[in-house]
């Protein structure tokens, strides 16, 4: 596996790239988020030049907070024009896919009118990003309730999306990990991972071992991406201090280790 790390947008872009190259990760996953790496104001040649300078591979994730979901007509046209200028700023980049986020659909649409309303933003997305030789991923949420069903229903309407899943998100509010479910239902979709840690209640975004219950069980984790031949990109979303997210990296590697 490979693993890269997240830029903290409230940090200087470039200076983000230096440090992220510096600890010797394999990419950073770019997100392209205010302020420190707005889609409007940054200079996204001179990214791509200090991404180059460092050998720093790169994959690409729209904000989190683009409201596809708005009731407003003209909001979710507005976020579906943003969507379509990340895999823009992703394709400049070199990025071979961009992670966007489940949301949802507006609360007044039924269940299958919201498959639909998936169905053609993302058929519009996924045309946008072929052209230019961008994946276009959904990751699944913290929302847990009845959210595999979902993505069952919109990934058999799109078969040419692809999945990003968070282990993570996957631990909140469940019965139990949800990584082996989804990974029975969308194994071949499935492109990049994400991780941290959290107590099983808020995606804390905590490093492995630091919740006193509730926490993942990281070896079973890692298991689970073997048992379906998962050998690809790893995004450890562990924030705070920097070592905490190093020796998250040091960690997952020797449990890899143990299970190779």
């Amino acid at each position: 596996m490979q693993f890269g790390v997240m830029n903290d947008p409230r940090k200087r872009l470039l200076e983000e790239i230096e440090r992220i190259a510096r600890h010797g990760f394999d990419f950073i996953d770019l997100t392209i988020e205010a302020p420190g790496a707005a889609p409007e104001t940054t200079d996204w040649a001179a990214v791509a030049q200090a991404l180059q300078d460092h050998g720093l591979r790169v994959l690409a994730h729209a904000a989190p907070y683009l409201p596809l979901n708005n009731p407003s007509p003209l909001v979710r046209q507005a976020t579906l024009d943003e969507l379509r200028r990340c895999i823009d700023i992703a394709a400049q980049l070199g990025a071979p896919l961009c992670t966007t986020h489940f949301v949802g659909w507006p609360s007044y649409l039924a269940e299958e009118t919201g498959y639909e309303y998936y169905k053609q933003a993302y058929q519009i997305l996924i045309k946008h990003g072929e052209a230019q030789g961008v994946q276009v991923t959904l990751e699944n949420s913290p929302d847990n309730k009845h959210q595999l069903k979902y993505f069952r229903e919109i990934f058999f309407r799109l078969p040419d999306l692809k999945l990003t899943f968070d282990i993570g998100h996957g631990n909140v509010n469940t019965a139990r990990s949800m990584t082996r479910d989804y990974c029975f239902a969308l194994a071949d979709r499935l492109v990049h991972v994400h991780m941290s840690d959290n107590d099983g209640t808020a995606d804390d975004h905590l490093p492995f071992g630091a919740p006193r219950t509730g926490a993942i069980n990281l070896r079973h984790e890692l298991q689970v991406l073997r048992d379906f031949r998962y050998d690809g990109t790893v995004t450890l979303e562990v924030f705070g201090n920097e070592r905490w997210l190093l020796a998250s990296r040091d960690l997952v590697r020797d449990r890899l280790a143990q299970i190779a």
